[in-house]
């Protein structure tokens, strides 16, 4: 196949010399195009089938390396029969594979199979055997699974409510620099859940974030810049700076509400109004929208 490969390019480089084109008649340009054309397909069609034999070669070699205790070929193995790629999706086997190297203290693998248990795929449903795997990779350290935990004791799914227990969570995860960890740290003080509210603390918090270019942290800071009564920390025109990047960088209408709080706290109500409107267009049945709407709305013909 590597052999047919190259004889492949070799002829593609010659019929499309300069020479030979200009050599030719308008005919024989109109039958090489159509050859051209053929042997293109033809050689991709070849080049694909050596890419699948090679990609089923490999998955084979993963097994016999997985079936001999390889963690990481387990891992690997599981997110092949997860995603499908090169074989047919198996969410059953996806799950054999990666309990087999959650079964061997595998923080990525108990990260991952615990999200099968929430989302009952490949096994029914159950948040308690997924808070079960996502603590053991949480204890191990990785940072996603700390702040995975620290949402179910936001939520209380599979362990009992407890914000403290969040807030605790969601600090490990963000002092290993994760956004997701510090934007939720920083929800923590801002809405003092756990612990007692602190908005420069929050503040701080999101910009970590932000400075990492996560979207919902700049929707986050927007918002606390804006509407914040600690002098501190309240910003309008910075808020509407970080609303327009939010906007831009995500598909969000809770983005465009953010902005619209932004510009009314800055004084530009009318934009305000705006930029409201378009948050209804995306979500008309929002309650919250609504009132801000009729709030703007009623500051602008106020203003006239």
């Amino acid at each position: 196949m590597l052999l047919f490969g190259g004889m492949c390019r070799a002829i593609l480089e010659v019929v499309s010399s300069k020479e030979i084109m200009r050599s030719t008649t308008k005919f024989g340009e109109a039958a090489l195009a159509v050859a051209f054309l053929l042997l293109s397909v033809r050689c991709a069609n070849a080049q694909s089938s050596a890419q699948a034999a090679a990609k089923k070669q490999a998955i084979a070699d993963l097994k016999e390396v997985a079936y001999a205790g390889d963690v990481a070929a387990q891992v690997r193995l599981g997110v092949i029969f997860l995603t499908g790629d090169g074989v047919a999706k198996d969410d059953a086997e996806a799950v054999k594979w990666l309990r087999k190297a959650a079964d061997q203290d595998n923080a990525l693998a108990e990260r991952y199979l615990a999200e099968m248990y929430f989302k009952g795929r490949g096994v029914p449903a159950d948040n308690d055997e997924a808070a079960k795997w996502l603590r053991l990779s949480a204890e191990q350290g990785d940072a996603q699974s700390e702040y995975n935990l620290g949402v179910l004791y936001t939520q209380g799914l599979g362990v009992p409510r407890n914000l403290k227990d969040a807030a605790n969570w969601m600090r490990k995860a963000a002092e290993q620099n994760l956004a997701a960890g510090q934007v939720g740290l920083g929800v923590a003080y801002e809405n003092g859940d756990g612990m007692p509210p602190d908005a420069v603390e929050a503040s701080s918090w999101y910009q970590k974030a932000v400075d990492q270019n996560y979207v919902p942290a700049m929707d986050h800071l927007a918002l606390l810049l804006a509407t914040s009564r600690n002098p501190s920390v309240r910003n309008p025109k910075q808020a509407v700076v970080l609303a327009l990047k939010a906007v831009a960088g995500g598909n969000n209408p809770d983005y465009l509400d953010t902005l619209a709080a932004a510009y009314f706290a800055d004084g530009q109500v009318d934009k305000a109004v705006e930029a409201e409107e378009k948050a209804l267009v995306r979500d008309p049945d929002n309650d919250s929208y609504k009132k801000s709407f009729e709030k703007y709305q009623a500051a602008n013909h106020a203003n006239r």
